[in-house]
């Protein structure tokens, strides 16, 4: 074969300068004369080049690659060979990879890595997709552009899967880039999950373990299972913990860990379910918002959701305004969700209360939800031309359209309320129910309508929203119950902020104010169902009851609580009134006896009266995060239930860890037994055990049966003898990272 030169040409392709050279071969800067650009060609190196398996390793690179169109991608635009020379061209990248970044600087700033994670994630989601798995994650394929975009590179080893495997919605580490023969595991040793390493199928789970790998390495300079040998290496991935990053005198934030420790789970199971919902999560942290919890966790009831995915975005277009619209769930009613005021789609998703809120419509329903027009991910339009209930109504029909709903039941929450009435009202043909919760027929008090505020009132709000936008404005009235909770109020706070505007929310609610479809309940001929709570801060419970004797046969259910948002407090009594209404059928509160591993934590010190707004909100950040059930507080404590022992263990010493930094003394007790759960309440052997433990373990301490030890065999949590009780070995536990 002929070797490259300065001046050489490839086809229409005149090599102009050396890039870069390793043990697969070389890669060149040219110029395509056909298109007058500059380009990258990619030689593949001789002895590579008379191997067929080599051969075709890279011809599958430029396939795979030429499939996927991703900013987060490198581009491919031609592939062949010339004069015994094998070739392939991309896009040329102005900049450096991150291995080159980290031989500079050592490491990154936490902010810096998880944005440059969140773009890879973004490309790998693109690549799994197409049935594509890179295989090869690594800092020498992750490269960082000058404009500040990363691209991954090299998809040598990647491996395509089944059309029903897709997912829905270093130079010192050893590599065999092209392995022979069959039962090879492929892949960089460092970075390649255990499933790689046991030469068992792959899929996305894979890439992001190498993902988390990666991200490791940016934070700390070092990879989470280091060892000076291959083999101890790849021993350390499938037996040993992750190095905790701690341990590297690197300060990074909590949720940060708890991904790298979610990416890096054993079994590809426990990871992240897809590379889209780590990059959620990476972006979550990176802006200071709240961490979403992965859903089927119960946050306000013991009652368990199915699990669901962040549902894709997509667009509708109506008229000549894109709608962003979700659809989760696959129930035989279609069901059109309008949440009031502003919304923004994603972020519904990050708060658990409400992704449990839809989760459970989605079980029954197939849930359809959109952002209007000039709010969230729809498009923004200018402040005169800001929707009123008749474009909104287009905006339902498109979305029903481009979703292929012939008929579906409308939910409208506050002031999606006299919105779902009007199209209700214009497209009964279109209806097959209506659902409204907390909602008014006119936004302003009258004569004749002696309920809503006054007009100077009024005034007063848009004044305030005008200067405190930004912030969680109006929460004491529409969620009093989690007004002092700070993860909550920070998240309202984003919600609102990437909702709208503040000139726009104004605008909105200036709009909002002028609604009045009294003369239109009385013309709705589908049947109703009106949900309000009897305290409701901020629609008054009568409005409801007005709403509902206006409309021919709609049925009113007034239910207790003082929260206008329905998925704040008990809200499984008003999502238990909407299945039964649409479906006919109630969830009863049957006992559920399961085989659980139970967690019980009591307070060791003396605190004041503040103890549980305190650590409520921190003991149910830590249960939702490691997948647990939140069950109904006791006095001087809190109990979960897990289904997992390993999570348990590991809930317990962050809870424990993070009161203790808190300066509140906690002690934990973990057992894995039969119990039974009604809604909130947890009874039986289990929880009796759990509670008997925790009240032998002292501040600052966990400790767990010998039942859990023996269960958690093997997930690297390390247990100390403790002693016995009442004929139980008990064991001192220390958790490890993960999830």
């Amino acid at each position: 074969m002929n070797a490259l030169e300065i001046g050489s040409m490839l086809g229409p392709y005149r090599v102009t300068a050396p890039l870069a050279a390793g043990g697969m071969g070389e890669v060149w800067r040219a110029h395509d004369s056909r298109l007058d650009r500059e380009v990258a060609i990619k030689v593949l190196s001789t002895h590579l080049a008379q191997s067929d398996d080599a051969l075709s390793r890279f011809e599958r690179e430029a396939k795979s690659v030429a499939a996927l169109s991703h900013p987060n991608i490198l581009s491919i635009f031609d592939f062949g060979t010339s004069g015994g020379i094998v070739y392939a061209v991309t896009e040329l990248l102005e900049g450096e990879t991150v291995r080159a970044a980290l031989r500079r600087e050592g490491s990154l700033a936490w902010r810096r890595a998880a944005g440059i994670a969140a773009e890879i994630a973004d490309g790998l989601e693109a690549a799994h997709r197409k049935g594509i798995i890179h295989r090869d994650l690594k800092p020498e394929n992750a490269f960082l552009i000058t404009d500040g975009r990363v691209k991954i590179l090299d998809f040598g080893l990647a491996h395509t899967i089944g059309a029903s495997e897709r997912p829905r919605d270093g130079d010192d580490v050893p590599t065999n880039p092209y392995p022979e023969g069959k039962g090879s595991a492929i892949g960089t040793i460092g970075y390649m999950a255990p499933e790689q390493i046991r030469s068992e199928p792959v899929g996305p789970a894979c890439d992001v373990f190498a993902l988390g790998c990666l991200l490791q390495e940016m934070l700390t300079g070092q990879l989470p299972f280091y060892d000076p040998t291959p083999v101890e290496a790849l021993w350390a991935v499938l037996h040993r913990e992750p190095a905790p990053i701690r341990s590297a005198g690197v300060s990074i934030p909590a949720e940060l860990e708890r991904i790298i420790g979610h990416c890096l789970e054993k079994n590809p199971d426990e990871r992240f379910r897809s590379a889209r919902d780590l990059a959620f999560a990476l972006r979550a942290v990176g802006s200071g918002d709240m961490v979403p919890s992965r859903f089927g966790i119960s946050t306000a009831s013991g009652r368990p959701t199915p699990k669901v995915e962040i549902p894709e975005t997509r667009y509708a277009r109506s008229g000549d305004v894109n709608i962003a619209y979700q659809v989760v769930g696959s129930g035989l009613i279609d069901l059109v969700f309008v949440m009031g005021w502003v919304s923004h789609l994603e972020y519904f998703w990050r708060e658990p209360s409400f992704a449990r809120f839809l989760a459970r419509l989605a079980s029954f329903a197939r849930l359809i939800l959109f952002d209007k027009r000039g709010t969230g991910l729809s498009d923004r339009v200018p402040l005169d031309q800001l929707p009123t209930l008749e474009q909104r109504m287009d905006d339902v029909r498109a979305v029903m359209e481009a979703t292929g709903s012939q008929r579906a039941a409308l939910c409208g929450v506050s002031e999606g309320g006299p919105m779902c009435s009007l199209f209700a009202a214009t497209y009964p043909e279109k209806t097959s129910a209506l659902v409204m919760i907390g909602t008014y027929a006119k936004r302003i008090r009258d004569d004749d309508y002696p309920w809503g505020p006054t007009q100077e009132q009024r005034e007063a709000f848009f004044a305030l929203m005008q200067r405190e936008w930004g912030g969680p404005v109006g929460i004491a009235e529409r969620a009093p119950s989690r007004a002092s909770d700070p993860a909550f109020r920070d998240w309202w706070a984003a919600y609102l902020r990437m909702g709208a505007s503040p000139s726009a929310a104004v605008a909105l609610t200036k709009m909002n104010a002028q609604i009045d479809i009294r003369a239109v309940l009385p013309t709705i001929r589908v049947p109703t169902l009106v949900l309000h709570r009897h305290g409701d801060l901020c629609l008054r419970v009568d409005e409801g009851r007005f709403v509902a004797g206006k409309i021919p046969g709609a049925k009113f259910v007034e239910l207790p609580g003082d929260d206008h948002l329905p998925f704040v407090g008990n809200q499984d009594e008003i999502l238990d009134e909407i299945e039964e209404f649409l479906t006919g059928v109630r969830h009863a509160e049957e006992p559920d006896r399961v085989l659980a591993t139970i967690l019980s934590v009591r307070e060791t010190t003396e605190s004041g009266p503040d103890l549980d707004a305190k650590l409520g909100a921190l003991v149910r950040r830590e249960i939702e995060w490691y997948r647990g059930r939140a069950l109904a507080p006791r006095s001087g404590g809190f109990d979960a239930a897990f289904d997992g022992p390993a999570r348990a263990v590991r809930c317990a010493v962050a809870i424990v860890e993070s009161a203790h930094r808190a300066g509140v003394e906690l002690a934990a007790g973990v057992h894995t037994g039969e119990c039974d759960v009604v809604g909130e309440s947890l009874s039986g052997g289990a929880a009796a055990t759990s509670r008997a433990i925790a009240a032998l373990a002292s501040g600052h301490e966990v400790i767990a049966s010998a039942t859990v030890r023996d269960l958690a065999a093997g997930a690297g949590i390390v247990f100390e003898e403790r002693g016995e009780a009442e004929g139980q070995r008990l064991f001192r536990t220390r958790g490890g990272g993960g999830q």
